[in-house]
């Protein structure tokens, strides 16, 4: 596991990286950096190896969030970008997943936020619980990968499991302890999963899953 995240964090103010500094140990593994105001410096900091993961506020005044997200993961495919934002529901999540950001930060502020950071920069799926319902709903829909259906078939059964809990937004180590195999076991799985359906990040295999659903293609072996 890496020693330390540097989240570097986009906003056009200073109150969301003020409250992660209050929420997180100052000499805990999160390091908070910044805030920036856009997309291109953001960029330049990742390409430098100066940030292992993006934060970007999606209440910003100027409305452009959304925007530097998609900006951000359009420059480099395999930075890890969070959104935060304090509007409640899945409206926040939906777009913030539609622009490619791999979840939204919960609005609790305290050092459950270092297990967040972690699973975002593993490239899991960071979502709230009760919003995963509605946000299902809004992004399956009319596939644009038109394999998407052929691949999912080629799933195993224990496959199709991890990816359904993928899906449903646990993350390694929930998986591990409720198949009763190992986070290593699980890893493997994932790696599979990833080459059969042709994503490179566990993100892009869920958001095949919405738009295309798993349950038809679960496999028996």
């Amino acid at each position: 596991m890496i020693e330390h995240i540097r989240v570097l964090v986009v906003d056009d103010g200073s109150e969301l990286t003020q409250e992660l500094l209050l929420a997180l140990p100052s000499a805990g593994p999160i390091r908070v950096l910044g805030p920036i105001a856009g997309a291109a410096e953001a960029i330049e900091i990742v390409r430098d190896g100066r940030a292992d993961l993006v934060l970007v506020d999606l209440d910003r005044l100027d409305g452009r969030g959304i925007e530097i997200v998609s900006a951000i993961r359009d420059a480099r495919a395999d930075v890890r970008v969070l959104a935060s934002s304090r509007i409640s529901g899945a409206d926040a999540a939906t777009l913030a997943l539609a622009a490619g950001a791999c979840g939204l930060l919960p609005p609790q502020r305290d050092r459950s936020l270092i297990d967040v950071f972690r699973r975002a920069y593993a490239g899991e799926l960071v979502l709230p619980a009760e919003d995963l319902p509605r946000l299902v709903d809004r992004l399956r829909g009319p596939g644009t990968l038109p394999s998407g259906p052929e691949r999912l078939a080629t799933l195993t059964r224990r496959e199709c499991e991890i990816l359904s809990g993928l899906s449903e937004g646990r993350s390694t180590t929930e998986l591990a302890l409720g198949l009763g195999i190992s986070p290593l076991t699980v890893q493997s799985h994932v790696k599979n999963i990833l080459a059969k359906l042709g994503v490179h990040t566990k993100v892009e295999a869920v958001r095949m899953v919405w738009q295309h659903g798993l349950g038809s293609f679960t496999r028996t072996a």
